[in-house]
């Protein structure tokens, strides 16, 4: 089945390739499909194409494909067997047409068709829209032991090697659901309790409490707050050698506990979702400890080759890349046609894993089918494999969080109200997605290998189990759409309630929203160069109608909060209360650390944040923006709690001229500025 339903997505490709110089007629109004002329179409990808006038059918021939088509009929023939269509084939203009849709059905056979075919075009028409040398797909569905892998591209542009099943993508946060695996097996074993103080474990385990609140006590954080994100560890180190160019740095791992000692909590234990790093960091360090390896970094990758991935079939799969992984290891891109250094990431159990479709379909239906697949040793008991899933409470509301943690999983809603679970992964040039609808037990994988690819990762992958999860049950089971909502007027007094400076989650920059001649604005968002109208609706939100975008305003705990999305699904931001106005440093405040800053580093090593910039905004507020290898900013208003020291950890030592600024254990040095 696998080998048929391959061949046929290869001709699928063919004709998508062929689409582009191909007419084909648009649809008068959104409720029709997109017509195809079917001649044009076919005989453009080297079929052959029959008219018969007296029965009007028409017979298509290409590669090893026969269909028939009847005019003015939903019905079909392929290789003799009726197939159902969408619409039905039409005349006009004396030209036959079918609708775009229904080559889905025709020319993808087998279980999962129309996803299959969803996934393969969409993945090619991705890569030209985003420039990305090579994508790899894997859809599995547990129930019926299903399994589908695609490889698109290139792994190797300049040698010209394609990417298939078994070529190797960096799945960096990914490796968080294999720590947790990890984690949840010396559970099982009782080596360790999940709500048990981790510094039972690891009595030389140290942090000091949050310096803001001064509260926060690290001896109470749990190996369950860490796989959920919600230990208030400091999140993240930028330095130490997390990162290296020419080979693994083991130190980072081994002396992390020692690195750790010195910086503070985030915020104290159990009292909001923080995505950290240095948590699952300090798992990896967990794991190998009480397995008892005396190199927390080679002990991590060993109990994982040992007790997860060999056991789990999964042959090529590994934590520290080998000569045997290399000839399968995807390159890594700046886009398709700028190739770019390797990074060794040395923070293994939170970013460390090397894997490809072959094997993670096999994880996705280990975990789907409750820690067992195919015949292979059981790594999870199906309890286990439960609370994964299942997703964590610790008492408190995080209203400013898109998604909820489970155990080495994250929950995540789209702006359309589809839930799914799963994990992504980023780091400079690889990009991956791992997503489940565990109802229907179905998983995709995703993964890419340029800076490039970043921004389509998630979209595909969840474009992909939307196509799979309606074409197995139906329905996507999204919230019901209020068909009575539509526009209305309301006061000026109203509009302007809602005016004020927000913080956008992500941005690199404030947004506004403004009241102006009558109508609300969002405005200042550097990825959207022009103001967006904003229109009030009954349901109580506001449209922006050029991109049908919808944006809701929610009172808080006493603060105005921004959501997006018809169900108000994604919390976007909050405003900026003007009493906080004070606290945030100005110019006066911040004129002499304002310039670059570069990062000074160890030899071989490399810092995933390439530059700092501080300067003043247009409202007077100072910032530290971060910009990252992979093309991400990080936007922060600089709030002082002392001298040169500001929140977020960012330190600043002025010695004359020259001006340093130590955060995250990196030190960096201003090169531009007063």
């Amino acid at each position: 089945m696998q080998r048929v339903i391959r061949k046929v997505t290869v001709v699928l490709l063919v004709l998508a390739l062929a689409f582009g110089n191909v007419f084909f007629v648009s649809a008068e109004n959104p409720e029709e499909p997109t017509l195809i002329p079917i001649r044009d179409f076919f005989e453009e990808a080297g079929g052959s194409v029959l008219w018969d006038g007296d029965d009007r059918t028409i017979t298509i021939s290409i590669e090893d494909i026969v269909l028939i088509l009847f005019v003015n009929n939903n019905a079909a023939l392929r290789n003799g067997n009726v197939l159902v269509l969408q619409h039905e084939v039409i005349i006009r203009d004396s030209r036959a047409y079918i609708a775009a849709v229904d080559l889905q059905t025709l020319l993808t056979p087998g279980y999962l068709g129309t996803t299959i075919a969803t996934a393969a075009l969409a993945a090619e028409q991705f890569m030209e829209y985003v420039s990305i040398p090579g994508i790899t797909v894997a859809i599995v569905d547990a129930k019926e032991g299903f399994t589908w892998t695609g490889g698109f591209g290139y792994a190797d542009v300049a040698g010209g090697v394609p990417v298939d099943e078994y070529t190797l993508f960096g799945l960096a946060s990914i490796s968080k659901t294999f720590t947790a695996s990890a984690v949840m097996q010396l559970v099982q074993a009782g080596i360790i309790d999940l709500d048990e103080p981790v510094v039972t474990y690891l009595p030389e385990l140290s942090m000091h409490a949050d310096l803001i609140t001064g509260e926060g006590d690290y001896e109470k954080i749990t190996a369950r707050m860490l796989l959920a994100h919600a230990s208030g560890i400091y999140t993240d180190f930028m330095g130490f050698g997390v990162a290296t160019r020419e080979d693994y740095y083991p130190a980072y791992m081994n002396d992390f506990l020692d690195n750790l000692a010195n910086f503070p909590m985030s915020s104290p234990e159990a009292t909001a979702f923080t995505y950290a790093n240095n948590g699952t960091t300090l798992l990896g360090v967990l794991v190998a400890k009480m397995t008892g390896y005396d190199s927390y970094f080679e002990g991590f990758a060993s109990y994982m080759l040992k007790n997860v991935l060999e056991p789990a079939g999964m042959d090529l799969t590994t934590f520290i890349l080998e000569d045997r992984h290399m000839p399968h290891l995807a390159k890594p891109y700046v886009d398709a046609a700028t190739p770019d250094e390797f990074v060794f990431f040395n923070a293994l159990s939170a970013g460390g894993i090397f894997s490809n479709a072959n094997d993670m379909a096999r994880f996705m239906h280990i975990l789907l089918s409750g820690g067992a697949y195919d015949g292979g040793s059981r790594i999870l008991t199906a309890d286990s494999v439960r609370q994964m899933f299942e997703m964590q409470d610790f008492g408190f509301e995080e209203v400013l969080s898109i998604i909820r943690p489970g155990m080495g999983t994250l929950h995540s809603e789209g702006m359309d109200g589809f839930k799914y679970v799963g994990h992504g992964g980023n780091l400079v040039h690889y990009h991956s997605s791992m997503i489940f609808d565990v109802e229907s037990g179905l998983g995709v994988f995703v993964s890419v290998n340029s800076i490039s690819g970043m921004a389509i990762v998630e979209a595909l992958s969840v474009m992909i189990l939307q196509t799979a999860v309606t074409e197995k049950t139906g329905s996507l089971n999204l919230p019901p759409s209020d068909p009575d909502v539509v526009p209305i007027e309301i006061t000026e007094e109203q509009l302007k309630a809602l005016e004020g400076i927000y913080i956008i989650l992500g941005a690199d920059r404030l947004s506004n929203i403004v009241y102006r001649d009558g109508v609300l604005y969002f405005e200042n968002l550097a990825s959207v160069p022009m103001p967006l109208d904003l229109i009030p609706l009954s349901d109580g939100s506001f449209i922006n109608p050029a991109t049908e975008l919808r944006f809701w305003f929610e009172e808080v705990e006493g603060e105005l909060v921004l959501f997006l999305g018809e169900f108000k699904s994604q919390p976007a931001g909050g405003r900026l209360e003007p009493e906080l106005f004070e606290e945030i440093a100005s110019e006066e405040d911040i004129r002499h650390l304002i310039g670059t800053y570069l990062p000074v580093l160890e030899e071989g090593h490399i810092s995933i944040v390439s530059s700092v910039t501080v300067g003043v905004d247009e409202n007077g507020f100072g910032y530290a923006l971060l910009a990252a290898m992979h093309g991400h900013n990080g936007f922060s208003l600089l709030i002082p709690i002392g001298e040169n020291s500001f929140m977020g950890g960012l330190e600043f030592t002025v010695d004359g001229s020259d001006v340093w600024l130590e955060f995250s254990g990196l030190r960096m040095v201003r090169t531009s500025g007063n």
